[in-house]
């Protein structure tokens, strides 16, 4: 039998569909052109917006170098994090949000789109299924940059 998934247009609705004090992986689902969110090894739900509070930008090197070396999309770049109301965020205003995004063909990890700083991490997301971009859109608050590695 298929288990239907359901889907939520925003962060509070996500909140119905998961375990609240765990976090949850989102990614691009280019099939269905929204958010897919994954907690525990499953994706809970579909969504068009979520927030999320503690995050980190995770992409995996052997899917990266999957899709450069096939040419083919597969889902291997992650924003893993807490899902929280968006309300949680009004009390911080104002504050300044960046543009953060992930393209395999160009960069090899998470990036500030004005800068080109690598991202590891941020305090807070908000990411919005662009129904124009391959990639979700993503902002950030209070940015934590990847630090180069010492060779």
């Amino acid at each position: 039998m298929k288990r239907t998934i359901p889907y939520a247009t925003n962060s509070r609705e996500i909140l119905q569909h998961i375990v609240a004090d765990k976090p949850v992986r989102v990614y691009r689902n280019l099939h269905k052109n929204c958010i897919s969110v994954k907690q525990l090894g499953l994706v809970r739900c579909h969504a068009d917006n979520v927030v999320m509070q503690n995050c980190k930008f995770i992409v995996s090197k052997a899917g990266q170098q999957r899709v450069r070396n096939e040419k083919r999309k597969n889902v291997h770049a992650y924003i893993e994090g807490i899902v929280v109301d968006a309300r949680s965020t009004d009390g911080l205003l104002p504050f300044t949000w960046d543009e953060i995004y992930y393209d395999p063909y160009k960069t090899d990890f998470w990036t500030v789109r004005h800068g080109g700083q690598e991202v590891e991490g941020a305090e807070w997301i908000d990411v919005d299924s662009d129904q124009t971009n391959l990639s979700p859109y993503v902002i950030g608050f209070n940015l934590k940059m990847r630090q180069p590695v010492a060779v």
